[in-house]
């Protein structure tokens, strides 16, 4: 498990937009990619399928029962991935930079 605080979740959070259900910008398809790509994991297996499934709830899973470093190394490539958006709060990226 992971040692993400609540404050530092709630930030990726809303880095990533996930109060919705989704995750960035990525489709089932781009989500699986990212995480293979970036940790040779594939999210879709069943023990991350937490509530209904969404992407969010299976990167809310990943983060419960995954290792620091795996948990790190993701967040640090999303949080790069999330600033090549144009609508990114900075202060908010900044801030999750530091807690990857």
């Amino acid at each position: 498990m992971a040692d993400l605080s609540f404050a530092e979740e709630k930030k990726f959070e809303m880095l990533f937009g996930m109060f919705s259900g989704y995750v960035l910008d990525f489709s089932n398809r781009t989500f699986e990619d990212f995480f293979f790509r970036s940790i040779q994991i594939n999210i879709y297996d069943e023990k991350f399928n937490a509530y209904s499934g969404s992407k969010a709830n299976r990167l809310r899973a990943f983060w419960k029962s995954e290792s620091n470093y795996l948990v790190g190394k993701l967040l640090k490539d999303m949080v790069e991935y999330a600033a090549a958006f144009d609508s990114v709060d900075q202060k908010l990226l900044d801030e999750c930079r530091l807690a990857a």
